[in-house]
């Protein structure tokens, strides 16, 4: 940061004299000099040197102050006014409002050579501004040095903050402290907790300096924080950088403060990236030792791996298995540039991360992956009250997930036959096979137990038997054909007039049909199968027939 004192020690500088705000010289930051006489109108900008002969309006005191008066507006540095042709002395009433404004205004020969006091001014400023960029390039280096000798974020926060004396303090995406540096008070970092809800999308266009479009300024307790996102190339947010604005006491100028910041978010996108790559390998032997869990795979590295992990196996675990209905139908509609692997590996990323969270909070053993399409968890529970832990878990785990992704429908089934230790592959043999003989019964998005689906159990073996199989025949296969030909869904009319009770206009409620138009589609059932549905047996018969079928055919072909 060029100052107005580093100025007036130039040679060509030596004839001035300082007439006003000699005690302000020292911080009056210079960035540019300029020749301008009045009017001043956008001419002059701020930190610029301002340069005048005083002609046209020199002889006129009211006309002088105005030209002061515009100058202080424009927020420059200083103005140098060369005397002796068109202004011979200072003016008392500009003299006391440069002084009320801190502006120093200085008095030149008529001698001194515009032209070769810009050079001089000039060449100092460019000469700065080398030193500026050796400077930051400087930074840039060390700071690249540390971040590949895996330094933590904490050493990178401390090194940019004594360059510049202000304080950093880096979070990851979701506003985990994830370094700081010795600057940060106690009072600073409550405001970056409180700052991190109030971020905002980042639009990274602008017309000013391209750092300006990623920062954002946000006001807690009257105080500005900039916040700066830290962006990988995919143009993914890994994380934020908090700072305040420079004092006008700060070692760098506003420029090289700006440059500094975007080498700061550019080491601290590396670091996320070499945490992520250490993470995602992490993930990778974690997923696998889960799927050896799940299929049955024992042996001593098993155990070795657990221990690696923090998980004891000799505890009791349940298996749950959640299925995702419409992840393709969310990415068709989502417009992404990634492939739908990369995306798909993104959200059972997002996932993993809350389940995990939830785990953590009600404070139980969890372990997850995701294998053949299907979320496998093990959850660790005791027998006296498995099934509120399960509960407490998925509700957390639900509320977590209708936050971050609100459209994504998920049906969980929990294998729970027994609650004993190291049973994983059984465990999760039964939530298989709960999801698929609960879901054509209880629907998307339900909770099956394995100790809930008793009788779907038996129905599917029945529908095994021979006779059971000719009823199917007989009363299932023409509702079915009828359905197709008249796009009418006979089956699912049924189905949910039997969950109503037999209640007609309760059932047509939930069906979204007049009451006319469920009683001709009941008739209808009656005419096909022959059965009438206010005889109870034959109620019965048809209810067996429509829900072995349906378990026989999620257990063949499952509708997920």
């Amino acid at each position: 940061m060029l100052t107005l004192n580093e100025i007036m020690k130039l040679d060509i500088m030596k004839p001035a004299t300082i007439k006003t705000a000699v005690n302000h010289v020292g911080n009056k930051q210079v960035e540019w000099v300029s020749i301008t006489e009045a009017p001043v109108e956008n001419f002059i900008r701020k930190h610029e040197l301002v340069l005048t002969t005083g002609i046209g309006y020199g002889h006129d005191p009211k006309q002088f102050y105005e030209f002061v008066s515009d100058v202080i507006k424009s927020e420059a540095a200083a103005l140098a006014v060369a005397t002796g042709r068109y202004i011979f002395e200072l003016y008392e009433d500009a003299k006391a409002l440069a002084e009320e404004h801190e502006l120093p205004i200085l008095f030149l020969p008529w001698e001194i050579r515009f032209a070769d006091l810009t050079q001089a001014v000039t060449a100092r400023l460019l000469d700065q501004k080398q030193e500026h960029l050796q400077f930051t390039q400087h930074i840039q280096q060390e700071l690249l040095s540390l971040t590949l000798a895996g330094n933590r974020l904490s050493t990178i926060a401390d090194h940019v903050s004594n360059c510049m004396a202000v304080p950093i303090v880096i979070t990851d995406h979701a506003g985990t402290l994830k370094g700081k540096s010795h600057l940060v008070s106690h009072s600073f970092e409550k405001k970056v907790r409180h700052a991190v809800n109030d971020v905002r999308a980042f639009d990274f266009s602008s017309e000013h300096h391209p750092l300006e479009s990623k920062i954002q300024e946000i006001v807690v307790e009257k105080d500005t924080l900039y916040v700066l996102p830290i962006i990988q190339t995919n143009h993914d947010i890994q994380g934020y950088m908090f700072t305040t604005p420079l004092s006008e006491s700060d070692k760098v100028d506003e420029q090289s403060f700006f440059i500094i910041l975007e080498h700061t978010v550019t080491a601290a996108a590396f670091w996320f990236l070499q945490e992520n790559a250490v993470q995602e390998a992490e993930a990778r032997i974690r997923d696998n030792f889960v799927a050896d869990l799940a299929n049955g795979i024992h042996s001593k590295p098993l155990y070795a791996k657990a221990r690696a992990f923090g998980y004891n196996l000799h505890l009791s675990y349940l298996a749950i298995v959640g299925f995702p209905h419409n992840f393709e139908t969310l990415f068709s509609k989502i417009g992404q540039t990634a492939t739908y692997e990369e995306w798909l590996s993104s959200m059972i990323h997002y996932i993993e991360e809350e389940i995990y969270f939830a785990g953590s909070t009600i404070e139980r053993g969890c372990m997850s992956t995701f294998l053949d399409g299907q979320l496998i968890i093990f959850l660790e529970v005791s027998a006296e009250d498995y099934k509120a832990t399960v509960n407490s878990f998925l509700d957390l785990l639900y509320r977590r997930l209708d936050h971050l992704l609100p459209d994504v429908e998920l049906t969980w089934a929990i294998g729970d036959a027994a609650i004993e230790p190291n049973r994983f592959a059984a465990r999760f043999a039964e939530a298989k096979q709960a999801l698929q003989l609960g879901l054509g019964r209880l629907g998307k998005g339900s909770r099956i137990y394995f100790s809930d689906t008793k009788i779907d159990r038996v129905m599917h073996k029945i529908g095994t038997v021979d006779e059971i199989q000719e009823l199917i025949k007989g009363y299932v296969q023409p509702l079915i054909d009828y359905s197709i030909m008249r796009e009418i869904d006979l089956l699912e009319t049924f189905i949910v007039y039997q969950r109503n009770q037999n209640k007609v206009s309760q059932t047509a409620r939930v069906l979204h049909l007049h009451r006319q138009s469920l009683l001709y589609r009941l008739r209808k059932i009656e005419t096909i199968t022959g059965l009438s549905l206010a005889n109870p047996d034959n109620l019965f018969l048809l209810d067996l027939c429509i829900r072995t079928y349906q378990i026989k055919k999620n257990m063949e072909t499952p509708q997920m």
